[in-house]
């Protein structure tokens, strides 16, 4: 018989024994009847791994929650990409910043790869802030970046009309605001306005303002102490937005805490953005056996399936902070932290020690950490 016509449970036994993303990856990709045998497999290994920064490293870290071990995967393709920001398709943006700002998006399991045109000028600056904080996403034909002060600019991959950055009009209402998050679903880029809680919808072949969605009203999100601000994070999934907004996650002394216990959640239908947000939570609970995994890029949705270690009803916060040497007062390092909002009772676990702080410092905060979903298909 040949390759394609071997038992379908025998095609899922070997899947079992394989351990590592890039070579299920290989092995899902030879013809459809295996892919279709290793998808129960494939389920199983849809946990978010955490890109770590590394740079200057031909190996990158990816940090596992489900067994706490770091993974350092070869990727000569991001060599000189100072900047490598994940997302939870499967593919990195890497970025220059001592190349004229070049950009491409590389896929660190499979080595593929689509050049981008350099970034414009707004996005350099001295101490590189703004590619540290900027914002990505892409669709199957285009990407959408944003150095968050201001609007966003877009560069079509397919077909190829104009190899240049143009801008998305209209996706910030005033001078002041700014795209804190973007996020692609069924046809449509989501650009929220973190600080005025806005979202723009852009029509992901025309790059025309769509929609825009107006943010709920302030006494809906009211913070329970003075001067501690919420922030909101947005949820583009099939069928539904979702708004979270949640008191900040604070870091002191490489440990975070809760600091009012505010957690709420706003839905919106994909069929009448017009109608605006909804409440769902009612000040608790929210997404039922789903969790949501945030980072300074965006925020995405998980099914927990009981057999991939993911928290349902919970929220994984990945961030960074600097280690300061006592002795001298200067930063040494950079740790890299993740903290779980469980949204039943909102209580917060720290998952601070492990191999993500032992084996994931880094000399310098150049960037932040960002989840990284892994395409096996």
């Amino acid at each position: 018989m040949s390759w394609c016509e071997l038992p379908a449970d025998l095609v899922s036994g070997i899947a079992d024994r394989i351990t590592e993303h890039a070579d299920l990856a290989r092995f899902r990709s030879v013809c459809p009847s295996w892919r279709s045998a290793s998808a129960a497999h494939a389920a199983r290994r849809r946990v978010p791994l955490l890109l770590v920064p590394s740079q200057f490293r031909v190996n990158r870290r990816l940090w596992s929650l489900v067994d706490d071990s770091v993974v350092e995967v070869p990727f000569p393709e991001a060599r000189g990409f100072s900047f490598l920001y994940a997302s939870p398709r499967g593919w990195t943006l890497g970025v220059s910043s001592s190349r004229g700002l070049s950009a491409t998006l590389l896929h660190p399991f499979t080595g593929a790869s689509e050049s981008l045109p350099a970034l414009p000028p707004c996005f350099a600056d001295e101490d590189q802030r703004i590619l540290r904080n900027m914002v990505w996403d892409r669709s199957p034909d285009a990407v959408v970046v944003s150095p968050r002060k201001g609007g966003a600019l877009f560069c079509r991959l397919r077909p190829v009309v104009d190899a240049s950055w143009s801008p998305v009009t209209g996706c910030c209402s005033s001078q002041d605001g700014r795209t804190s998050s973007i996020a692609y679903c069924d046809g449509t880029f989501y650009l929220l306005d973190g600080r005025a809680r806005r979202v723009t919808a852009v029509d992901g072949a025309t790059f025309a303002v769509a929609a825009v969605i107006e943010p709920p009203p302030p006494r809906m999100v009211k913070p329970r102490l003075p001067g501690c601000e919420p922030e909101s994070t947005l949820i583009a999934s099939p069928g539904e937005l979702l708004l979270l907004v949640r008191t900040r996650l604070l870091i002191e002394e490489g440990s975070y805490y809760n600091s009012n216990r505010m957690f709420k959640v706003f839905r919106a239908d994909h069929r009448n953005l017009a109608a605006g947000w909804s409440d769902v939570t009612d000040g608790r609970g929210g997404i039922g056996d789903r969790a949501v995994f945030v980072d300074h890029l965006r925020g995405f949705l998980v099914e927990a399936n009981g057999v991939n270690g993911v928290k349902r009803n919970s929220m994984y916060v990945a961030s960074a902070h600097t280690v300061v040497d006592d002795d001298y007062g200067m930063d040494v390092y950079a740790n890299y932290t993740v903290s779980v909002l469980d949204l039943t009772d909102l209580t917060t676990e720290d998952l601070y020690y492990g191999n993500l702080v032992r084996k994931c410092r880094d000399g310098s905060l150049w960037q932040w950490p960002s989840w990284f979903m892994p395409n096996l298909y």
